[in-house]
C-alpha cells in the first residue's frame, strides 16, 4: 500500500507561487491558481479601443508581478471571461471577430536573452494563439499561430527584466481551446525542479512509515439535503525529515525573521492525498502545532477540504454590480406589445445596445405582463362616438401596469459569468424553469424616474420681482436628463409626456417691503412659445419685511414634443421689492422645485439604481434553492463547476447514480441501529411577507392568519407522537403574489393580474416597495369582451387593448390537471382562476418528506471493508446493497488499512 500525501506551493495573497522551479519564468503556469477575477476583476475591452491587447495592458496594467491577469474583447461581440477548470485555462470565442486571453508580467529577465514560451493544449480548437511579448511600452513580438496544434512555442528577446507575456485566442466562430499550461525558459535550457519530481513545485510529504491518515467524507445528511459537502481529516504528525523541513521552511526555528518567511501557516496550503494511485481527497493542509519531543520534532496537522460556497464570493454581491446596458430600450407602447411575444413575426423588444453578455435572447429576456402595481384605474368617461368603450378601465400612465421583468436564467447566466465558477443543470434548462421571471419593480414611484431637485439660492444672481411674469430663474439647476431641463424649463421629448412638478418658495423681501399681492403659476408653452395653460394659479400677499412661505404643484401633460414648463411670478402692487437670492446672509430668497416625469428609456440606472440593485445575489439563489429543494454538489470532475438539481432527481431518480453491493465488503458482527431522533413535529414553508401588500393581507385575514401561498408541514400523529418543535423553510427574498381580477367590469373579466400595491385607511391605493416576486409566463390573453385604454406615450397615440401578457404564480388561469403551481401551497383563489395540487411540496419537497417521515427509516452504523478504488470512485448520490436493501450513504470514516465505519441510511 502506498500512501502519498502532495504539497502544492503556497499562493501568498493570490500573489505568485513561493516554490519555483529552477529556469522557470513563468509563475503557476501549471494549475493557474492566481488566474482569478475576485482578486483581478476581467478587463473587458471597450469596443472603441484601436488596439484590444494593448488597452487591455494600459487600463488593467499587471502591477502584481507573476501573476495572471485575463481579458476579452467587447467590439463586434464579447465572449466568455478566460475559465480555468481542473487546472486548465479555457479561452474562449463567440461568432463574431473577438479576443480573449491571459497575460503576465514576467520578472528576473536578462535584456537582450532569448526566452522560449512553450504553451500546451489539451484542447485545440479552429481560429488562431496569438503570443504576445510587450516590454510596458510597446509589443517587442507577436506571432499568430493556428490554434489546432497541441504545443505551440514562441520565442522572443527581453528588452526589460519584466516584460509581460500575453497569450490570446483570436477567432471569429463560437469555439474554445483549453491551455493545460505554460512554460518559460531561456532559450536553450530546461527548468529542473528544485526537490520535487512533480510540476509546479508539488512536493511529497514524508510520513510516518506506520502512519495512516483517517479521513471524513460526508454529504449533508439526510435531513438537510441542499448544504454543501464537508470533508475532514483528523489531526496526524508529520515526521520534521530534511525533505519536510524545506518544505514547511524549517517554520520550528525560532531564530527566523519575519524577511525570511516562505511558508505562512496562516495561508492556505492545497493538497492531495492518495492511496496505490487514486484519489482519496483533495483540499487544504493546515498546520496546527510543533511538538518537540526529546529532540524528535514533528509536524501536526490536519486536512480540510473548502467544497465550492457559492455564498462565500455571492455574499457581498448585489445585483447593482451586474450591468444591465444590453437590456436599455426606449420606454413606450411599442416595446411593451413586442415583448409579450416569443417568435417572429413579431421582431421582440428593439434594444438600444448590441448583445455584450452573450445570454440575451431576442424574445424571452425581458418582458411587460399586465400586473396591477398602483390599483389606480378609472373608468372610460361616456364618449357618444366612442361609447362602445365607455366605461372600461382607463390606465393613467402605463407604469401603473407595465414595469420590467426579466427571465430567471438569464439572471443565473449573468450572476456565474463573472465569478470563478461554472455551472450545470438540467433542471435550470427545463421548460418549466426557463418560463420563470423575476419582477424588476422600481417602488413606490408611479414613473420609475427617481423625483429629484434643485436648489436656488445664488449671490451672484438675485432675481428680482417685476410687473409682468416672468420665469424664475433656474438655469445653473439640474436634474435628471429625461427631465428634459434645461433654460429654466423642462422641454418635453416625445409626445404624451408628462410632469408631476411642485416648488417649496419663500421670498426674500427689501427692508421696507409694503404690502403686496404675489402671482405665482406653471405654464406650459408649444415650441413656438405660444402659452397653452397655466397651472396652479394662486395669488398670496406679502405684509412687510416677512418672508412668505409658498408651495405650488402641479402634474402636466405635453400633447407634443418641444412643448415645455416653467415656473412664472409677478407682483400685482409694486415691483423690484421681492427677491430670489441671496443679498446678505439674513436677507435671501429661495425656491426649491421637485420634479419627476415618466420613463422614457428603460436603463440600467432604472433597474439596478432602485429596488432590485439592492437584492443579494446570494439570496437570490438561495431563494430558489429554498424553492425547488436544490441540492448543490460539486462536479466530481470539475471542482469549479456546481450542479443544481431537485432532490428527487439527484436522490431518486438520477442517471448518473449507481447501486452498489457492498453485502461482502460489511462486518455484520457489530451493528448500530437507530431512528432519526432529530426531526420536528412542524416544519412551515413560507415565503417573505410585505406589510403593505394589500391583497395578501385580504387574503390572510379571510384564512385565519395564514400567509397566502405557504404550507405548514405537520408529521402524522398517529405515528410521530412524541415529536415535537418546529423548523421553517423560507424562500425569502421572494414574496407571494395573489392574482386576481382587475375590475368588477364584467366584459374585462378575464383580465387576471397579479396585485401588488399598498392600501392607505382613506380607500387611496399606490405602488410600494415589494420584495421580488417570481412568475410564470402564461402567454397572451384575452380581456374578455371588452378593452381597456392605455394613454399616449413617449411618441405612440393612446389605444384601447383587447389581450395583455399574464404572469402569475400558475402556469394556467384557469387552471387544469397539469397546471403547476411555485407557492408551496394554495389555499384558495378568485372566481375563475382555480388552484393546483402540482405545487412546490408535492412536486420537489414531498418525495423527500415520505423518506424522512417514514417510521421504517433508521440510521445504520457499520464497519466496510473500503478500497481505495471505492473511495475514489464513489458519489454520495450512489445507494448502496447490503442483504437485499438498499441504503444511502450519508458519512464515511476512512482509515488506510482498516475498515471503515459507515453510516448508512436506510430507503423505506
Amino acid at each position: 500500500m502506498s500512501l502519498q500525501l502532495i504539497v502544492y506551493p503556497q499562493i501568498y495573497n493570490g500573489y505568485g507561487s513561493t516554490f519555483s522551479q529552477t529556469g522557470e519564468f513563468c509563475v503557476d503556469g501549471s494549475t493557474f491558481n492566481a488566474l482569478d477575477n475576485t482578486i483581478h476583476p476581467t478587463c473587458t475591452v471597450p469596443s472603441s479601443a484601436s488596439n484590444v491587447i494593448v488597452s487591455a495592458l494600459s487600463s488593467h496594467p499587471p502591477n502584481y508581478i507573476n501573476d495572471w491577469y485575463r481579458y476579452r474583447s467587447s467590439s463586434s461581440g464579447t465572449p466568455t471571461v478566460p475559465t480555468v477548470i481542473s487546472g486548465g485555462v479555457t479561452l474562449y470565442s463567440v461568432a463574431t471577430l473577438t479576443l480573449s486571453g491571459i497575460y503576465q508580467r514576467l520578472s528576473n529577465l536578462v535584456v537582450g536573452i532569448n526566452y522560449e514560451m512553450t504553451i500546451n493544449l489539451s484542447t485545440t480548437g479552429t481560429g488562431f494563439v496569438l503570443t504576445s511579448a510587450y516590454n510596458g511600452t510597446n509589443m517587442i513580438a507577436q506571432p499568430l499561430h493556428a490554434a489546432n496544434q497541441s504545443q505551440i512555442t514562441f520565442s522572443w528577446t527581453a528588452a526589460s527584466t519584466d516584460d509581460t507575456i500575453v497569450i490570446s485566442y483570436y477567432n471569429f466562430v463560437a469555439d474554445n481551446i483549453v491551455i493545460d499550461n505554460v512554460s518559460i525558459s531561456q532559450q536553450g535550457t530546461t527548468p529542473t525542479q528544485t526537490y520535487s519530481d512533480l510540476l509546479d513545485g508539488q512536493v511529497i510529504c514524508d510520513l510516518y512509515e506506520d502512519e495512516d491518515i483517517p479521513l471524513s467524507l460526508s454529504v449533508d445528511d439526510f435531513k438537510n439535503v441542499a448544504e454543501k459537502v464537508q470533508s475532514y481529516s483528523k489531526a496526524f504528525k508529520l515526521p520534521a525529515t530534511k525533505r519536510n523541513n524545506k518544505i514547511f521552511d524549517h517554520i520550528f526555528e525560532i531564530t527566523r525573521t519575519n524577511t525570511d518567511i516562505n511558508f505562512n501557516p496562516y495561508n492556505k496550503t492545497k493538497c492531495v492525498l492518495k492511496q496505490d494511485g487514486f484519489l482519496l481527497f483533495e483540499g487544504f493542509l493546515k498546520m496546527i502545532d510543533i511538538s518537540d519531543k526529546s529532540g524528535e520534532i514533528s509536524y501536526n496537522v490536519n486536512l480540510y477540504s473548502e467544497a465550492v460556497s457559492l455564498s462565500d464570493v455571492l455574499g457581498l454581491k448585489t445585483f447593482s454590480e451586474l450591468s444591465f446596458t444590453e437590456l436599455e430600450h426606449d420606454y413606450q407602447k411599442e416595446n411593451i406589445y413586442r415583448s409579450w411575444y416569443d417568435s417572429a413575426p413579431y421582431t421582440g423588444i428593439t434594444y438600444l445596445n448590441p448583445n455584450t453578455s452573450g445570454f440575451r435572447d431576442t424574445y424571452s429576456t425581458l418582458k411587460y405582463p399586465f400586473i396591477d402595481w398602483s390599483h389606480q384605474i378609472i373608468r372610460t368617461p361616456y364618449n357618444p362616438p366612442n361609447s362602445a368603450i365607455w366605461g372600461m378601465p382607463e390606465l393613467l400612465d402605463l407604469q401603473a401596469a407595465f414595469r420590467p421583468c426579466i427571465n430567471v436564467k438569464y439572471l443565473i447566466d449573468r450572476i456565474f459569468q463573472d465569478i470563478p465558477f461554472t455551472y450545470k443543470s438540467e433542471f435550470f434548462e427545463s421548460d418549466l424553469f426557463t418560463k420563470l421571471y423575476m419582477d424588476f419593480s422600481w417602488g413606490e414611484n408611479i414613473s420609475g424616474i427617481p423625483e429629484t431637485s434643485g436648489l436656488y439660492k445664488d449671490t451672484a444672481a438675485v432675481q428680482y420681482c417685476t410687473g409682468s411674469f416672468d420665469a424664475i430663474d433656474l438655469s445653473d439647476w439640474s436634474f435628471d436628463t429625461q427631465m428634459g431641463w434645461t433654460a429654466s424649463k423642462f422641454t418635453a421629448s416625445a409626445d404624451g409626456q408628462m410632469f408631476t412638478l411642485s416648488a417649496e418658495l419663500e421670498w426674500g423681501t427689501t427692508l421696507l417691503a409694503p404690502n403686496q399681492d404675489i402671482h405665482t403659476r406653471w405654464v406650459k408653452y408649444n415650441s413656438s412659445g405660444t402659452l397653452l395653460n397655466t397651472y396652479d394659479e394662486i395669488i398670496a400677499n406679502v405684509n412687510g419685511n416677512i418672508p412668505l412661505p409658498r408651495n405650488t404643484s402641479a402634474t402636466i401633460s405635453c400633447a407634443n414634443a418641444g412643448d415645455y414648463i416653467q415656473l412664472e411670478w409677478k407682483s400685482l402692487t409694486s415691483v423690484n421689492t421681492l427677491f430670489f437670492g441671496e443679498q446678505t446672509a439674513t436677507r435671501k430668497g429661495k425656491c426649491t422645485i421637485y420634479g419627476t416625469t415618466g420613463m422614457l428609456t428603460l436603463t440600467t440606472e432604472t433597474l439596478m439604481e432602485t429596488l432590485r440593485g439592492e437584492l443579494n445575489q446570494w439570496e437570490f439563489l438561495k431563494g430558489l434553492i429554498n424553492m425547488f429543494n436544490i441540492v448543490t454538489l460539486p462536479n466530481p470532475n470539475n471542482p469549479s463547476e456546481i450542479m443544481f438539481e431537485p432532490y428527487y432527481n439527484t436522490f431518486i431518480d438520477n442517471d448518473d447514480s449507481k447501486e452498489l453491493n457492498w453485502t461482502d465488503k460489511v462486518d455484520v458482527t457489530e451493528i448500530k441501529l437507530k431512528p432519526l431522533t432529530d426531526l420536528n413535529k412542524i416544519t412551515k414553508f413560507v415565503f417573505a411577507e410585505d406589510e403593505d401588500d394589500y391583497a395578501a393581507s385580504v387574503m390572510k385575514s379571510s384564512t385565519g392568519g395564514h400567509p397566502y401561498g405557504s404550507l405548514n408541514h405537520i408529521a402524522p400523529s398517529q405515528q410521530f407522537d412524541l415529536l415535537t418543535g418546529e423548523k421553517e423553510i423560507s424562500a425569502e427574498p421572494f414574496a407571494a403574489s395573489v392574482p386576481k381580477p382587475l375590475t368588477d367590469i364584467n366584459a374585462v373579466s378575464e383580465l387576471i393580474t397579479p396585485a401588488i400595491y399598498s392600501m392607505t385607511d382613506d380607500g387611496d391605493s399606490q405602488p410600494f416597495a415589494n420584495s421580488p416576486r417570481l412568475f410564470f409566463n402564461n402567454g397572451i390573453k384575452s380581456v374578455g369582451n371588452g378593452s381597456y385604454f392605455i394613454p399616449a406615450w413617449n411618441g405612440f397615440a393612446e389605444a384601447n387593448w383587447t389581450e395583455f401578457l399574464q404572469f402569475s404564480h400558475l402556469t394556467d388561469i384557469p387552471t387544469t390537471n397539469t397546471t403547476i403551481d411555485i407557492n408551496f401551497e394554495t389555499q384558495q383563489t378568485f372566481t375563475g382562476i382555480g388552484t393546483s395540487t402540482n405545487n412546490l411540496f408535492s412536486l420537489f419537497w414531498q418525495p423527500y418528506y415520505k423518506d424522512l417521515y417514514n417510521p421504517d427509516t433508521r440510521i445504520m452504523t457499520l464497519k466496510v471493508n473500503l478500497t481505495p478504488s471505492d473511495v475514489n470512485s464513489f458519489n454520495f448520490y450512489d445507494t448502496v446493497m447490503i442483504k437485499n436493501r438498499i441504503y444511502r450513504v450519508n458519512k464515511i470514516d476512512y482509515k488506510p488499512n482498516d475498515l471503515a465505519t459507515v453510516e448508512f441510511i436506510l430507503i423505506p
